[in-house]
């Protein structure tokens, strides 16, 4: 038995596609950290990408996953300012370095290397190192996390609401808000609708534009698009995406396109659909190498003679102890209809249920709740 001064129960992914719940061991919380005893936390395409893949994108097993999610603090380590035992917290997943040359510049919001500080835990049984690999892993009942990623909030909002807010709310509205800052009247398209592009969805509509035009595979998703927000949706198995976008905006394209899927086609019809000096925002993480075409010329559509820009956002470009307040503030305003991303509830042992309704397309986003 660990030695540890915590033990208890996470799931964790001990080999490519298998997960079991386990004990971990850890002590703490160290200087700087914060020790959260978890009550929600949101499932994400990012986890379900680390555990489908072959090799755990080159990093030791076993790894404790979970990105985004809420909690009360149980305990302060030393050096942290602000929180305080008995708060509730929202965790977020970028924290700036304050060192590399964008934060240097003070351009916080793309830091090169935002990330929480990993803690250490082990597996209580053998003694086996645990990897957090975004820095912060939350499929856990209790977990020290880097106090830079714990933002305290209001405690009556529900931790349900507060497990969206560090990843899929913050990407999704972020690359809204922050990345692309969408001005009100203008014409907008999401491709692909799990929960951070029906967070951009909203986040378009909160940015008061005209028309938000939905776009994916699923006439389900396609649903939930307009009832959070969209004013138009397109079903890409059944029509050609670009020439449908432009006849909804009378030929001329959209102002802001937003890819939230990681494919390289859905990147080249987020091009293909803009409006002169329209922008596309590339927000869902491609999987290894990939390349997409520009058309660069030959017409009055093209990349150059269209003043185009494309850009990537990472996490929304997100400051989690400015925005994810913002958000909540947002949601009670009518804003953000965030109780509306949850479709699903499951236990730490039903971890792998919310992965496999996300490759059903069954869930806008699963939460594992932990009381």
């Amino acid at each position: 038995m660990s030695s540890r001064q915590y033990v208890t129960e996470a799931a964790l992914l001990e080999a490519p596609g298998r997960l079991g719940v386990d004990e971990v061991a850890f002590d703490g919380p160290d200087d700087g950290q914060v020790l959260v005893r978890m009550g929600a936390a949101g499932v994400c395409h990012t986890d379900k990408h680390l555990h489908d893949s072959d090799d755990g994108w080159g990093r030791p097993f076993p790894m404790l996953l979970g990105h985004e999610g809420a909690g009360i603090v149980e305990a302060v380590g030393a050096a942290v300012d602000g929180i305080e035992v008995g708060d509730h917290v929202a965790v977020g997943c970028r924290v700036p370095c304050g060192r590399c040359a964008q934060c240097r510049r003070g351009h916080t919001r793309i830091c090169q290397s935002s990330s929480a500080r990993m803690p250490s835990i082990e597996r209580a049984a053998d003694g086996q190192a645990v990897l957090s690999p975004m820095g912060i892993g939350l499929f856990a009942r209790l977990v020290p996390v880097d106090a830079r990623a714990a933002v305290v909030m209001e405690r009556d909002i529900p931790m349900g609401v507060l497990g969206l807010l560090g990843c899929a709310v913050m990407t999704g509205v972020g690359a809204v808000l922050n990345t692309a800052r969408v001005w009100p009247g203008a014409r907008v398209a999401v491709i692909g609708c799990g929960g951070i592009g029906l967070s951009a969805v909203q986040g378009a509509r909160a940015a008061h534009a005209r028309q938000v035009i939905a776009v994916d595979l699923a006439d389900r998703k396609l649903e939930w698009a307009r009832k959070l927000g969209a004013t138009d949706t397109v079903n890409a198995a059944e029509q050609d995406v670009v020439a449908a976008v432009r006849s909804l905006t009378g030929g001329v394209g959209v102002d802001f396109s937003f890819e939230a899927v990681g494919n390289p086609r859905c990147v080249e019809q987020c091009i293909e659909m803009l409006a002169y000096g329209g922008m596309a925002t590339i927000v869902g993480k491609p999987q290894g190498e990939s390349f997409f075409s520009v058309n660069l010329g030959g017409s009055t559509r093209g990349f150059f003679e269209n003043t185009n820009t494309l850009t990537v956002t990472h996490g929304g470009d997100g400051l989690p102890a400015f925005d994810l307040p913002l958000y909540a503030q947002m949601h009670r305003q009518g804003r953000l209809d965030l109780d509306g991303l949850v479709t699903h509830e499951v236990s730490l042992s039903g971890l792998g249920e919310g992965f496999d309704r996300m490759e059903s397309g069954d869930a806008i986003r699963t939460v594992v709740r932990f009381d």
